[in-house]
């Protein structure tokens, strides 16, 4: 090969491996810019912009775009199927075929990463949001903790009666349509707080029901989408507050506890007594599970004698709901998706989910 045929060759190369090089610098600036050019350039500014086009745009749709990303990537790997056994009945050289093929699916995972960092994966370097509302994050006593259970089973008891005073757990008839309370709730809750609530991300409920629930999921926001997700098979009492919890992944934050405070924060926003009901008995399951750990005997004393009967029975209908998606994997999915976190850099992994207590009790103890 003369050197006028080498430099073709090189350049050839390169144009085929770009995918490749703008995922490499895309990766060296979200470890290298520190959280405030992060929370001002890109989440308050090159973010913004991105999801109000996208909500301008996309959302019409009429099926859940969860659904044309994974219908694009199986035609993408129809697609590449063809052409590897197209080119090995034309060529007659088998290592340049798998050569290609192993080109392409590079590309692909390269485009697919920088896709996710580009149009939200950065939000997970942005400041901490106690950091900028101003409040420390607290681990309330095992003291604090019982008289938090305690008073907040007794503000749920009156917000259920204010909802009905039949003790039957609460059936559909009593809930509506989420999608629109959930995101107002939210965007009051962003926009109290000096956050943006740029565009107007979609709530999509998936089917068929359990279709994420059968793998210890009960939503998932889809960068690829811009879409919030929840599983049509929740229980109604939990589409709230999930359906909150990523909505605020929809405007921009990353770590699961922080979504679980926002959503937690949307719960304030609301005078509703359904939906007020449904956020507060999320995070009060929260709260419950962290003294059940503590004094397993004296809580469930507690319960028996002290809780409303009708929570019991909304918490039995959640229980039982929760029996018809038996998990597929658990353990699978959650050393998965402890590794994803901590490759975000959230070093706790899915230990995260519980955040959410130590910043609602901090938040509390700050006159905001």
């Amino acid at each position: 090969m003369t050197q006028s045929d080498a430099k073709p060759h090189r350049t050839a190369t390169f144009s085929r491996l770009w995918p490749f090089g703008l995922l490499a610098v895309l990766l060296l600036l979200r470890w290298l810019l520190p959280a405030t050019v992060i929370e001002t350039l890109y989440s308050r500014g090159v973010f913004v912009g991105l999801r109000n086009l996208w909500d301008f745009i996309l959302p019409r749709l009429p099926v859940p775009l969860f659904y044309v990303f994974w219908l694009g990537v199986v035609a993408w790997l129809i697609r590449t199927i063809v052409l590897f056994w197209r080119e090995r009945r034309m060529q007659g050289r088998v290592g340049k075929q798998w050569k290609n093929l192993a080109l392409r699916t590079v590309n692909f995972v390269a485009l697919l990463i920088s896709v996710f960092l580009l149009a939200w994966g950065f939000n997970y370097g942005r400041v901490e949001v106690n950091e900028k509302i101003g409040f420390e994050l607290y681990r309330p006593t095992l003291d604090e903790l019982r008289e938090r259970v305690y008073s907040e089973a007794a503000e749920l008891a009156e917000l259920r009666r204010l909802i009905t005073t039949d003790t039957t757990a609460l059936g559909s008839e009593y809930f509506s349509e989420s999608e629109e309370t959930v995101r107002a709730l939210v965007r009051q809750a962003l926009t109290s707080h000096g956050y943006p609530d740029p565009g107007r991300p979609r709530l999509r409920q998936l089917h068929p029901k359990g279709i994420l629930l059968k793998w210890s999921t009960a939503g998932v926001y889809w960068p690829w989408a811009g879409e919030g997700n929840i599983d049509a098979g929740l229980h109604p009492l939990q589409k709230y507050p999930v359906g909150a919890h990523e909505l605020a992944h929809a405007y921009g934050f990353g770590d699961e506890g922080t979504c679980t405070f926002w959503a937690w924060l949307a719960g304030q926003k609301t005078k509703d007594p359904v939906p007020a009901y449904a956020f507060k008995l999320d995070y009060w399951r929260r709260l419950a599970g962290k003294l059940r750990q503590q004094e397993q005997e004296a809580y469930w004393k507690w319960r028996a004698a002290n809780l409303d009967s009708g929570i019991r029975n909304d918490l039995q209908a959640i229980y039982d709901n929760s029996e018809l998606y038996k998990d597929i994997a658990p353990v699978i999915r959650d050393a998965a998706y402890d590794t994803y976190l901590k490759a975000q850099g959230i070093h706790e992994g899915l230990l995260n989910y519980g955040k959410v207590i130590r910043m609602v009790e901090g938040y509390r103890r700050v006159d905001l």
